[in-house]
């Protein structure tokens, strides 16, 4: 890996630390606006109970809360990624990988699939 390379690596983890700590804080505000500008076009988000919501369902609900966001490894793959991280929330913990895609050079979140921690 080249300078440059492992450089715009390093940028894109920090860029993709920042963005998961930015869904969390919009998240916990139940800020939807917020949240619609993180998300890709299109969404596909499975729940800690196996249901799965689309962009629009997803941020048709807010979902306040107290979520306090723990990252466990980020992967970046070209223009893709991989963030994996638990989130707890009023004593519940949850797992969460979330793949993220650049659009016009943005990260943004295009898939989310969560489980119970364990």
């Amino acid at each position: 890996m080249s300078d440059n390379e492992g450089a715009a690596m390093t940028n894109d983890i920090e860029a993709l630390l920042r963005l998961n700590d930015a869904i969390n804080t919009a998240e916990n505000a139940g800020d939807l606006a917020a949240l619609g500008t993180m998300i890709a076009s299109r969404l596909a988000f499975r729940r800690r109970d196996g249901s799965v919501a689309d962009r629009e369902t997803f941020l048709a609900a807010p979902r306040p809360g107290e979520r306090r966001l723990r990252i466990e490894s980020v992967q970046v793959h070209g223009a893709r990624a991989i963030v994996a991280c638990t989130v707890a929330d009023a004593g519940i913990s949850t797992h969460n990988l979330r793949l993220f895609a650049k659009e016009d050079g943005v990260w943004k979140l295009l898939g989310w699939a969560n489980e119970p921690a364990v």
